[in-house]
């Protein structure tokens, strides 16, 4: 156990307070909290969350954080910043969540085409089958000019015999095409849905909220209902975009790779944020507020 998380529980203990109390006023989970005062900073949410969390911390058992981060502040994890290639304008105007989809259209419907040209062919070969068959027996009855016109002609029945007998294996093979789409928009549906994403609020600290993303990719959409100031940033301070859109305008990002994102909104109630294709509800009331998103898969 750290110095400073040693400090911390002592101060808890004397007010009377469990982690459990401690998690329903802070709004911070127990194994967090927990990791504090065992100072284990690096199984935060990002390193970019201790000082956040430190604080809330202390104030809720009645100390002042700024000494603390005076006197620890060798405990304290300090990330190193490191300077990354942000994307063109252009690139990151464009939606490359919505073109992978797209592209991965192409080879879910490739099977049932193969399928369906292969009961064509096979409805085909029945058809020739059939036709070369009939014309065998068409030849066979074939009356002979110098025989017996009362000769017998009994075979020429099993025509009509042969048709019906095309018809229905074509029939058949049109059925089974039609019941092979179905198992390809099955096949579909569950690759769609085996694709998860949660976003989990951790805690609100002035006019910032903290949420924690849990998803094997990190897509956004912001649209704007009517004016309002936006930036967006990571978490090394990195901006990729500062302005003001106008009302009808959206932005798309493909956020993958990056640890922390922050939103900054000066007009919150025109915004709507969309975050791997689900609406996320702004925490507080207010009109000017930041959401901060920590993507744990890259922690």
């Amino acid at each position: 156990m750290s110095e400073l998380g040693q400090h911390l529980r002592e101060a808890r203990e004397e007010k009377g307070l469990s982690l459990e109390d401690l998690q329903r006023s802070t709004k911070i989970q127990k194994r967090y909290l927990l990791a504090i005062e065992e100072g284990r900073f690096d199984t935060l949410p990002g390193l970019f969350y201790a000082r956040a969390f430190v604080k809330t911390y202390a104030e809720a058992v009645g100390l002042d954080p700024e000494p603390l981060f005076d006197q620890y502040r060798n405990e304290l994890p300090n990330p190193q910043k490191e300077s990354i290639d942000l994307p063109s304008r252009s690139e990151r105007s464009k939606s490359p969540v919505r073109q992978s989809k797209k592209s991965s259209k192409a080879p879910a419907f490739l099977p049932a085409v193969i399928a369906l040209a292969f009961l064509v062919v096979i409805a085909l070969g029945i058809w020739l089958v059939t036709q070369s068959i009939g014309g065998e027996r068409d030849a066979a009855i074939a009356p002979d000019p110098e025989e017996n016109v009362d000769a017998d002609f009994s075979e020429g029945a099993t025509e009509p015999e042969a048709d019906e007998e095309a018809e229905g294996d074509q029939e058949a093979a049109n059925e089974d095409a039609v019941e092979e789409e179905p198992a390809v928009e099955e096949e579909e549906e569950e690759e769609t849905s085996s694709e998860t994403s949660t976003l989990n609020l951790l805690n609100s600290s002035g006019n910032t909220s903290y949420f924690e993303l849990e998803a094997d990719r990190f897509d956004v959409v912001i649209q704007f209902s009517d004016n309002s100031y936006v930036d967006v940033k990571n978490g090394l301070g990195n901006m990729f975009f500062s302005g003001q859109p106008a009302s009808g305008e959206e932005l798309e990002y493909d956020f993958q790779g990056e640890e922390e994102v922050e939103f900054n909104f000066g007009a919150s109630q025109n915004v709507t944020l969309i975050v791997n294709d689900e609406e996320v509800d702004f925490p507080l009331d207010i009109i000017h507020q930041k959401i901060n998103i920590t993507n744990s898969v890259n922690d």
